[in-house]
């Protein structure tokens, strides 16, 4: 998998005599490189530090130097020691073979020439590279298995049959996206600007939002409305949702999902996109299944302390301006609907394949899912199933974006 961050901040005990040395391991995750600091060595010599894949030896080189790794070995840049015998070696990026959930063995060697003997060899310390922490503002949705579909028997047709969906780990938006960040997208993109519309320029040139509600253009750069930098952007349409996806991608160095000129989803990219329809809804379960509740909170019931619904005459208001669900994702109900990748198919249910379903292969009408600000109660449901125009936009459809870990 790519992109694990992670880093490595060892400690290697040193003596001038040719006691046994020790290697310690503190992990601190930073960025997808290893950083070794040398601490209690001989002063003013040099220590190299060893690593293997294949775990234990022991083996024996050509200078007399038994290591407990196995071949191959790969030996790092040599370490200069200070005057108090510490030095820093790194950042370096740590091998591409060494994947999350492998281990990998480090082991030092000190090199001095007036000692006997010139090498002193550590202990051999193994490491398993670790999960990378999610990017700001998102969570870690793990994998599992629930069952979709409307388990209070209040819902509509198109949310039946219940049917059971087995669904990879991923990370989710912990936050519908703000006006802030649409904004930064829309800035450093470009686009065209016609009335009140904004197109892609380039690919398919479809629309991408209405400028209105949060977004304004004063001729040369794109400027939030008082007081909503972190009010959920609306009037985006699907196919601004899915070009935000790929913009936010190539920031990150990951690979785009969305071809933009067909807007089909390449699900084995590492990129950003937009989520299935099954994993909007067992995210916004926030791991109750047991019982399934109706509402994201764990609850049969709703308020209007729980979320920002029922209001004719309403708005949006900030982000996270309500408490999260079991996953620690906000507004999963109410303040804006929300766009999922899928094509809306109302019988797609009783044909949806068990394991990761990314919907039918064509339609009129994408899926949204939540709510919004003027919806009634049982459209926040997280059963609720809703569609619309992929071109279209409105004050109350926003979106949020998923990823792999």
């Amino acid at each position: 998998m790519k992109h694990f961050l992670l880093a490595f901040l060892i400690a290697l005990a040193a003596t001038v005599s040719s006691s046994a040395q020790t290697l310690q391991v503190d992990p601190i995750y930073i960025g997808g490189t290893a950083t070794f600091e040398v601490q209690n060595g001989t002063p003013n010599k040099t220590a190299v530090i060893c690593y293997s894949l294949n775990g234990s030896g022991p083996f024996t080189s050509s200078h007399g130097i038994t290591l407990d790794l196995s071949l191959p070995i790969n030996r790092l840049n040599p370490l200069a020691l200070d005057a108090l015998g510490n030095g820093t070696l790194g950042p370096f990026p740590l091998p591409a073979s060494a994947v999350v959930g492998m281990q990998v063995w480090f082991q030092g060697v000190q090199i001095d020439a007036l000692s006997n003997p010139v090498y002193t060899v550590t202990n051999m310390v193994p490491i398993t590279v670790d999960a990378p922490p999610p990017p700001v503002d998102m969570v870690a949705i793990p994998g599992g298995t629930f069952e979709m579909g409307d388990h209070a028997g209040v819902g509509f047709t198109n949310e039946r049959p219940i049917h059971s969906v087995t669904l990879d780990a991923f990370l989710m938006d912990k936050y519908e996206v703000s006006n802030t960040k649409f904004a930064d997208f829309l800035n450093n993109s470009i686009v065209t600007v016609v009335g009140v519309s904004v197109y892609q320029v380039g690919g398919a040139g479809q629309r991408i939002c209405f400028l209105s509600n949060g977004l304004t253009h004063n001729g040369s750069t794109f400027v939030i409305d008082a007081g909503k930098d972190h009010h959920p952007v609306v009037n985006v349409t699907w196919h601004g949702a899915a070009l935000y996806s790929n913009y936010l991608s190539t920031l990150n160095g990951r690979t785009p999902c969305y071809d933009e000129t067909t807007f089909a989803c390449d699900f084995t990219a590492d990129g950003f996109r937009l989520p299935t329809e099954a994993e909007w809804e067992y995210a916004s379960r926030g791991g109750e299944h047991s019982p399934y509740y109706q509402y994201p909170w764990g609850s049969d019931s709703i308020t209007s302390s729980d979320a920002n619904y029922d209001q004719n005459i309403g708005t949006t208001v900030d982000v996270g301006s309500y408490a999260a669900n079991g996953y620690g994702l906000y507004d999963m109900a109410g303040n804006v609907w929300e766009w999922c990748n899928d094509w809306y198919d109302g019988s797609y249910y009783s044909n949806s394949p068990s394991t990761n379903p990314t919907g039918p292969a064509s339609g009129s009408y994408r899926v949204v899912r939540g709510g919004s600000w003027r919806s009634s109660a049982t459209d926040l449901r997280c059963a609720y199933r809703a569609y619309n125009f992929p071109t279209y936009g409105t004050t109350y459809i926003g979106f949020r974006v998923v990823t792999v870990q």
